[in-house]
């Protein structure tokens, strides 16, 4: 893994069928990297509908951290600890900008390494948001999105800038599905920003 970056990918897709995942899941868990494939292969059994992808970038690991280990370049609070801090004399708590300081090198890589981030918490930072049209086209994964808002299975109402009212023959869920599609974004991500 040290000398390749791998960037991960991971599409949670929750409205696929979970025998189309579980078959899936196992071919995807077989393109990560040995040391990937416990995390990944927890996650697969926590969560059997979620569809794992390892996108590899060919980047060298030592080449990446050298140029993003520069001064100034990846900071931190000022209150960290030394050890996420950058510790080279006449950098040392040096603020780059107001309470922020240069991170360490060990700081940059463990935030680096998408291994440290394979958990039920922090996984959702690998999410692809790009649009499918195999898992995008669900309308009712829009509308359990919007559930107790006030967009929830409501035609779309707006006012005029004379002051009428004026009621769509569509849902908030179709503009958001549409959304995605002119955009090429994940519908069901949209969905979270309304």
């Amino acid at each position: 893994m040290k000398n390749k970056i791998i960037k991960l990918l991971i599409a949670i897709d929750f409205l696929l069928t979970c025998a189309f995942i579980s078959c899936a899941s196992i071919c995807y868990a077989a393109d990560f990297p040995s040391s990937y494939k416990p995390y990944i292969e927890e996650l697969q059994k926590n969560h059997p509908n979620w569809n794992f992808v390892a996108l590899y970038t060919n980047l060298d690991w030592n080449y990446v951290i050298a140029k993003e280990n520069e001064f100034g370049k990846n900071l931190v609070p000022k209150s960290y600890s030394d050890r996420w801090k950058n510790t080279t004399p006449g950098q040392y708590n040096v603020e780059v900008d107001s309470g922020w300081v240069d991170s360490s090198k060990m700081a940059l890589e463990y935030c680096m390494d998408p291994r440290n981030f394979l958990n039920d918490v922090r996984i959702f930072q690998f999410e692809a948001l790009s649009f499918d049209a195999a898992t995008n086209n669900n309308l009712d994964g829009v509308e359990k999105i919007l559930y107790g808002t006030e967009f929830y299975n409501t035609l779309v109402e707006y006012l005029t800038s004379t002051g009428s009212k004026v009621v769509m023959n569509q849902k908030y869920s179709d503009l958001i599905l549409s959304a995605g599609r002119t955009s090429r974004s994940k519908s069901l991500s949209l969905s979270l920003s309304y």
